[in-house]
């Protein structure tokens, strides 16, 4: 592929980005603990629907050391809306093992965040990227379906995993 191409392509998505992209909470910080639950929220759940709850629950649970003394039937009041009832014992557990095992600090590193619970490959990248600006390839379906039919490839069934996407 040639960087020229990619350059042509970077340049008309952020464009495209510039005028279209829908205004989210989690999209206008950087702090790991908001990328964190957002990215929680988001899973298998639509990002308009995810909104209203994610402010919700943040004003409820300020910071990680809250959230990680939650109860998880407290944490799953708010959080039952999205589905998903193992959400919530998921996003308090993984809490807990930050502060017990990062000093209450979300890891920067894709490999220490998948080892929390309820965190896979795409949610750990995204945290990398949108919260420590770390260049890492946050690749679902959509994303996929994009840079497949732009550069022409075909990539394999589980998107997600294709080492040329």
């Amino acid at each position: 592929m040639k960087k020229k191409t990619v350059a042509w392509f970077q340049s008309k998505l952020a464009a495209w980005a510039n005028h279209n992209l829908r205004d989210f909470p989690w999209r206008r910080t950087t702090d790991p603990y908001s990328i964190f639950v957002a990215e929680f929220l988001l899973q298998k759940t639509v990002a308009a629907t995810a909104s209203p709850i994610y402010e919700e629950f943040m004003a409820q649970y300020l910071t990680l050391e809250v959230l990680a003394i939650a109860s998880v039937e407290d944490a799953n009041q708010i959080l039952q809306p999205l589905g998903l009832s193992f959400r919530a014992e998921r996003l308090c557990s993984s809490a807990r093992i930050v502060m017990d095992k990062h000093k209450g600090k979300i890891p920067a590193l894709e490999a220490e965040l998948l080892l929390l619970l309820g965190v896979g490959k795409y949610t750990a990248r995204s945290i990398c990227a949108n919260a420590f600006g770390q260049p890492a390839a946050v690749l679902d379906t959509n994303v996929a379906r994009i840079i497949e039919r732009f550069f022409g490839l075909k990539g394999e069934r589980v998107k997600s995993r294709c080492k040329i996407l």
